[in-house]
């Protein structure tokens, strides 16, 4: 041993003489990465200390976040915009292409059809229990599709209606009025005796107790929550329309009947759901449908204003919500994949990138807690969300269902359609629309 040991050490001195010898090996360069991010022009409403905002500015400034802080890979984000008619061109045409999105915000009806042809990513894998937990299962339920989250939600649309106050005290309706900050919730038997003191006591002929509209697929969803007034389901086992029942024709004739009788605006069936909500901020309509963003536009407009749920017979009442958030294309590249899935996560634990949900609605529960007692009627609606009813499902082809629903509506308000025609008319193109979608193959 004592023999072999200086001839190491000499052996050693030769291999630090030559060139590459004991030179410090450089750390290996981590892997660089493109990611296409698009997304429409959603808008996240006044954001506290930024103001206006849409998601493509939370994205812009959050991707700059996580590079600073990323190491498992050199990510560089390509993050764009598109018209919400071009989702076809922009998502659908490209897949597969070099233009393809490896990450989008979904507010598409679309995601369901994505993932039946196999474009999308499961992401349950990056969900652990805690972030399953600050969510409300009613959440994860719609943006989940055979058992698996493909929607990673981000925030809320959760729609009431939006009622003034000043009109029910006038109508002598103190009594169903809630408590401050909260959102009432009627049966119908006490929403028809509403309205009804309401048309009684609103003097002038322009102005109407219940907003109602069918001049296009605007708001539609609003419309078949009123379907469920009186019991109606909307959807039978098999996840198809079943509005052809005494429960769902009861309703449709209570929608004509509020028409008739002029609780409703007259020629309401050429009204659009923006048109209602601008009627409601200039105090022509006591009630309107509306969200937490709508309820603060009120506010800031000088109206006395509250929420209250959709009716039903139980007087729990129904809000109607859809949650919108990112998927993950499947564009055969792991790498990539790995990357958008780190940078979802981040987003959903970043801070920053969180606050940009308190213009509507956060979908998480301790963001909602941590500012309750800063944003008016943010703990209101956080509390409401096991009201959620939803109505869309995870239907594919929705945008088909769209194309008809309001059409019936419409025959409905004009006289043109009774009642039974209706009803029979709305599952027969409605399923009709459905089952396109579920044959789809491409």
């Amino acid at each position: 041993m004592r023999i072999k040991r200086p001839f190491s050490v000499l052996f050693a001195v030769m291999l630090c003489l030559l060139p590459a010898g004991c030179q410090t090996q450089k750390a290996k360069e981590p892997e660089k990465v493109e990611l296409t991010v698009k997304t429409p022009p959603i808008g996240l409403g006044n954001i506290p200390g930024v103001g206006e905002a849409e998601v493509y500015d939370m994205l812009e400034e959050a991707a700059e976040r996580f590079q600073a802080q990323y190491d498992r890979y050199d990510v560089e984000f390509n993050i764009s915009r598109y018209d919400y008619l071009d989702e076809q061109v922009q998502l659908a045409d490209r897949y597969g292409t070099p233009e393809a999105a490896d990450i989008f915000f979904s507010g598409s009806w679309n995601v369901p059809l994505y993932v039946k042809r196999g474009w999308l990513v499961p992401l349950d894998d990056m969900i652990d229990k805690k972030m399953r937990s600050d969510v409300d299962e009613s959440i994860w339920a719609q943006n989940s599709i055979d058992g698996q989250v493909y929607v990673l939600p981000y925030h809320q649309l959760q729609n009431t209606l939006m009622v003034n106050r000043a009109m029910m005290e006038a109508a002598g309706l103190t009594e169903y009025i809630p408590e401050q900050d909260s959102v009432a919730h009627w049966s119908t038997e006490d929403f028809n005796l509403i309205c009804q003191r309401l048309k009684e006591s609103l003097a002038d002929e322009n102005t109407f107790a219940l907003m109602m509209y069918a001049a296009n697929n605007q708001g539609d969803s609003h419309i078949m929550t009123l379907l469920r007034a009186y019991g109606c389901s909307l959807y039978d086992e098999d996840g198809y329309f079943s509005v052809d029942t005494p429960e769902g024709i009861q309703a449709l004739s209570w929608i004509k009947e509020m028409d008739t009788k002029g609780i409703t605006r007259k020629g309401s069936e050429n009204l659009e759901l923006l048109e209602c909500v601008n009627l409601f901020y200039n105090e022509q309509l006591a009630i309107c449908v509306g969200n937490l963003t709508n309820l603060w536009d009120a506010r800031n407009k000088g109206l006395d204003v509250f929420a209250a749920n959709f009716p039903d017979l139980s007087g729990a009442g129904y809000c109607t919500s859809s949650s919108n958030g990112f998927c993950v294309f499947d564009n055969g590249d792991k790498t990539k994949i790995q990357a958008a899935k780190d940078f979802l996560r981040f987003l959903c634990t970043d801070e920053e990138a969180m606050r940009y949900t308190l213009g509507t609605l956060p979908v998480s529960k301790s963001f909602i807690e941590q500012y309750q007692d800063d944003i008016w009627m943010l703990k209101a609606y956080g509390e409401n969300t096991p009201n959620t009813v939803d109505n869309i499902r995870g239907s594919l082809n929705w945008q088909g269902v769209r194309d008809v629903f309001y059409l019936h509506i419409n025959n409905l308000l004009t006289g043109t359609r009774s009642p039974e025609e209706v009803a029979a008319a709305i599952d027969e193109s409605c399923n009709a629309a459905l089952k396109e979608g579920r044959n789809d193959e491409k």
